[in-house]
């Protein structure tokens, strides 16, 4: 009969499938790594050898991935930290069932259980190399004590039943922009028509409008299915006037998906010094991952570390409060 760890397995290879993995962008189109493995092969290189040693360099990409989706709701790099770790267990989890005479699907449950928890207590104050390590200790410590004392309360049967993330808080309330005058600024329509012509001009000001014209160009034109697929599903993008209602996109998409340490510090006025320390330290406010030699930070934890929104925006707004701010509006009224 499956068990949490098969459960585990068989979620993961699911959701992997037969796609090469990268765990230094997540996604190989983003990757400055040119070699990735397959699921299987990635998943024997990365298991800890009974968690002897310090995990390698591939363990600390793999938690700052799991943090990072964790963030967008998606949980895949989550649980295959959790089947790694769980890999690593297959033999304790035998010995403890056979010592102490408890099913080995109860001492599995608990396992996992406990790594679960851990992932969620670590997510502050701990460098992402350590997270496993502590995953795998406790889960051993949790089950070896749920054994002895015989005081279960859950029996997990399907991990991903388990799986909850907390809702981040939500934005400040917006108020009406002068680019919309007389409008309920409480109306779902109306406050999304404010976020896209608020960074449109924000764009404009920054003289970065030449580069959206052109990711526009690329959304409509259908170059950019995996940006539009994920953002048009929010349930309040209803509007019918809109040129192209797939087209919206999260504020972070046009940004690249990681920027070195260095900027990613400068940004919120940290010390690049202090910036690496506090990665060794474990305290540095955002994940990050590593690619070859190199420390990159993804830009929407990032953004939301400095309280930036990551806005749902639609490229009609956006270009409408650009050419407001440039006084094209004016002069065409």
């Amino acid at each position: 009969m499956a068990d949490a760890f098969d459960y585990v397995t068989q979620y993961v290879h699911q959701a992997c499938g037969e796609e090469s993995v990268c765990a230094h962008a997540g996604d190989i189109r983003h990757c400055e790594i040119t070699r990735h493995p397959k699921y299987a092969d990635f998943r024997a290189s990365a298991i800890m050898v009974k968690g002897e040693g310090k995990p390698p360099r591939l363990w600390e990409s793999m938690v700052a991935l799991g943090r990072i989706h964790d963030m967008r709701d998606d949980d895949k790099w989550r649980m295959i930290v959790l089947d790694c770790v769980m890999a690593s267990l297959h033999g304790r989890s035998i010995r403890i069932s056979r010592e102490l005479y408890v099913d080995l699907s109860d001492v599995r449950s608990d396992m996992f259980e406990a790594a679960l928890t851990t992932w969620t207590e670590t997510v502050h104050g701990v460098a992402p190399r350590h997270v496993p390590t502590l995953m795998r200790k406790m889960a051993i410590r949790t089950a070896y004590q749920r054994a002895t004392d015989q005081t279960r309360e859950t029996v997990i049967e399907r991990p991903e039943d388990f799986l909850e993330t907390e809702d981040l808080p939500e934005s400040p309330s917006l108020k009406a922009s002068a680019i919309i005058h007389g409008a309920d600024p409480q109306d779902p329509a109306v406050a999304e028509q404010i976020r896209g012509e608020r960074n449109g001009a924000l764009f404009h000001k920054h003289n970065c409008l030449d580069a959206a014209t052109r990711f526009h160009d690329d959304l409509r034109a259908g170059r950019r299915p995996e940006v539009t697929s994920r953002a048009a599903k929010a349930p309040m993008l209803t509007r019918s006037n809109l040129f192209g209602p797939s087209h919206y996109y999260y504020l972070s998409d046009f940004f690249p998906s990681f920027i070195g340490m260095p900027a990613a510090a400068e940004a919120p006025g940290i010390a690049e010094s202090t910036a690496y320390q506090m990665v060794r330290k474990g305290t540095f406010p955002c994940p990050h991952t590593r690619m070859g030699r190199s420390l990159k930070v993804p830009v929407p934890p990032l953004m939301h570390y400095m309280s930036i929104p990551d806005a749902i925006v639609h490229p009609d707004d956006v270009e409408n409060g650009a050419a407001h701010a440039s006084g094209l509006l004016n002069l065409i009224g």
